[in-house]
């Protein structure tokens, strides 16, 4: 089932918000599972992209967190990844730049592989060029 056929196709009368918000509520009552909700919510975030309704979005899932529980959203969690990669990378070239740290100190330092050093010194030598 998508999210056309649940009835939500048609907020002719509804601000973009409003809309939003009764998908994201709906979403949450036809839900049958963890699975189905989350299809539906891939299909939303298809939805809103295609739209360009990313703020209405944002604010809406302000308003159901209460329901909504980001932490156990996939995409959520490879954002908060990539967000702790790349400060990871940034510590790292630090330690590596600023301080002179060989590579096994600063993935000891850092709490990291010695090939995740290895591949953000590669990337530093790269910019250099």
């Amino acid at each position: 089932m998508s999210l056309l056929r649940c009835g939500l196709a048609n907020f002719v009368n509804d601000s973009p918000l409003e809309a939003v918000l009764t998908i994201l509520k709906e979403i949450k009552s036809v839900s049958d599972g963890d699975l189905s909700e989350s299809r539906y919510f891939n299909q939303l975030r298809v939805l809103v992209q295609l739209r360009k309704l990313e703020n209405q979005l944002d604010i809406a899932m302000e308003a159901i967190t209460k329901f909504f529980k980001e932490e156990r959203d996939p995409l959520f969690r490879r954002g908060e990844v990539k967000g702790e990669t790349k400060k990871s990378q940034e510590f790292v070239a630090n330690l590596l730049t600023k301080f002179g740290f060989s590579v096994e100190a600063a993935a000891e330092a850092a709490n990291v592989s010695t090939d995740f050093v290895q591949k953000v010194r590669a990337d530093l030598a790269k910019k250099k060029k």
